[in-house]
């Protein structure tokens, strides 16, 4: 992205709820570019503050050098970019730069499981094994199996990465770089057929829907499972019936050649790490797609619509603790010290990211960084709350 680009947000969504009867409908159009600042009125400057501020606050850390924030306010988004994607070269972030946005795929997934629930293609009660097309006599603990409800709830049993994965070496701040090329090269050599090979050896060790354990292999799962009832490819059925259906124009699971210039840059503890290759292994239903802080705000105003899909993919399924459940893939939080919202967050070598939706008040807030090291997730967690705090009170 050249310095001198003109970062000018084009309008996402148009106001719909006005503090008067009288006051028309407008666009808003806001954005962090210097050279262009365009501002509604004097509650839109409230909340380019609330963001500079906190976003100043981040960027001091040295390790982070860019900043992508979507903020969905009541039917309005906001894009905010600051820092630079590759330090020293100035190239600022945009609403189009493109991000892998990891294991926020996952609620895409859940989506789309959402719409097949209400079709009846699919029961969260039924045994997972009814919709694959070999027996697979393995995949229940004492007789218990396991349900489409395990799959989308992470308490499945299957685990947490690469299936028939050995000698994994323990993730610990001190090996970040060394466990992510190791991961990364075990990724690269996953097949379809190697997966549904190890699927049929493993052994469940506890019964299903009893215990989360966070599972990349079960998600995969879910998007062969769907793949098979709708008898079509599972990425072009997100594409198709999710995606588009949100009206997400520059979301893919693999970017187009034509595009890839607005793909950013990665790097773990500040070392330049290579893209995932996620879309072309398996399913890429763990963590594949790759999108924008635009087209994501509009995914965030898809999750606000009176829609019976959304509606399913936000029910609450398993407890993992008091106030704090999954729905179809979302973290569903709620107690003394949060308001009522879903979230769920994406991490990968090369990026990380926080989607949270907070319907109460109908504000939905979207964070991404092209830098990856365990000290970041706490930091986008921070942020994340810091800046609903605050608007909130506005």
């Amino acid at each position: 992205m050249k310095k001198i680009f003109l970062a000018f947000l084009f309008l996402l969504f148009i106001c719909s709820s006005c503090k008067s009867q009288s006051q028309k409908e407008k666009r808003v159009v806001v954005n962090n570019n210097k050279s262009v600042e365009i501002y509604s009125n004097v509650i839109n400057k409230e909340i380019k503050q609330i963001v500079d501020k906190n976003a100043n606050e981040f960027l001091k850390d040295s390790l982070i050098h860019s900043l992508s924030i979507g903020l969905y306010i009541d039917n309005v988004s906001f894009n905010f970019n600051y820092g630079e994607l590759t330090k020293g070269k100035g190239d600022r972030p945009a609403h189009n730069t493109i991000y892998e946005i990891a294991s926020v795929t996952k609620i895409f997934v859940g989506t789309l499981a959402a719409k097949a629930v209400l079709e009846r293609k699919l029961d969260l009660e039924d045994d997972i094994r009814k919709h694959l097309p070999k027996p697979y006599p393995n995949l229940e603990y004492n007789g218990k199996p396991i349900k489409i409800r395990h799959l989308l709830t992470h308490t499945s049993g299957l685990p947490s990465g690469i299936l028939g994965m050995k000698n994994e070496i323990p993730l610990t701040k001190d090996n970040e770089i060394e466990y992510a090329k190791m991961y990364l090269d075990l990724e690269n050599k996953q097949t379809k057929p190697k997966f549904l090979s190890e699927l049929s050896k493993l052994k469940i060790s506890e019964e299903p829907g009893k215990t989360f354990n966070y599972s990349n292999s079960g998600t995969n799962l879910m998007g062969y499972i769907l793949e098979l009832i709708y008898n079509k490819p599972f990425q072009e059925l997100v594409l198709n019936e999710i995606i588009s259906k949100a009206k997400m124009n520059d979301t893919y699971f693999n970017v187009p050649k034509d595009k890839q210039n607005r793909l950013a840059n990665g790097y773990l503890l500040n070392k330049s790490m290579p893209k995932s290759n996620l879309a072309n292994t398996l399913w890429g239903a763990e963590g594949a797609l790759k999108s924008t802080t635009a087209d994501i705000l509009k995914y965030i105003h898809y999750q606000f619509r009176n829609n019976k899909i959304v509606k399913e993919s936000h029910k609450k399924i398993f407890e993992i603790d008091i106030d704090y459940w999954i729905g179809y893939y979302w973290w569903i939080i709620s107690n003394q010290n949060y308001d009522l919202h879903f979230r769920h967050d994406g991490g990968i070598s090369r990026a990380k990211s926080v989607l949270t939706i907070f319907p109460g008040r109908k504000i939905g807030i979207l964070i991404f960084t092209n830098q990856s090291s365990i000290r970041i997730n706490q930091k986008l967690n921070d942020l994340t709350y810091k800046i609903y705090d605050e608007l909130k009170e506005q």
